[in-house]
């Protein structure tokens, strides 16, 4: 298995991407997928998109970014991991922690100090892996947003 980085203008990784974003948000409508995989594509180096390969195909990914401002950290800027999915076939063989390494590793090298990352708070599982890999809980909130159109 290996880590690398995904393959933008490869059809068939950004279609693979999709699809594992869909295992991961399977609440989410195709057309947002679609858009969030073009505003990620577009962001530049300050994100990025890390692929676990096997021989039988993609099987996982770890999306990255840089945030300005994220609660928990007084850094003015901090690596955040913005998804992070290992197919569950998979799970529990090192494929999420390796997914994890790299992303420490990308962050460190744009200078960052601080990986941070969130979870629904009835992801169980999903808080367990963080845990498990070194991440601290700083918070437990319900986010709210009213439209006011």
């Amino acid at each position: 298995m290996t880590i690398r980085p995904l393959r933008p203008a490869d059809p068939e990784e950004r279609a693979a991407w999709h699809r594992l974003r869909r295992a991961l948000w399977p609440d989410c409508e195709d057309a947002m997928h679609a858009y969030e995989i073009a505003r990620h594509l577009m962001r530049g180096d300050d994100t990025t998109v890390l692929m676990a390969e096997t021989e039988q195909g993609l099987i996982g990914f770890a999306e990255l970014s840089i945030r300005a401002r994220v609660e928990g950290s007084t850094e003015d800027r901090v690596g955040y991991l913005e998804g992070w999915y290992v197919e569950p076939a998979w799970q529990g063989r090192g494929v999420g922690r390796r997914l994890i390494e790299a992303g420490e590793q990308w962050t460190r090298t744009h200078g960052l100090n601080e990986l941070a990352s969130d979870a629904e708070l009835s992801n169980e599982g999903s808080i367990a892996a963080h845990h498990a890999l070194g991440f601290q809980e700083t918070f437990r909130i319900v986010q709210f947003l009213k439209r006011l159109d």
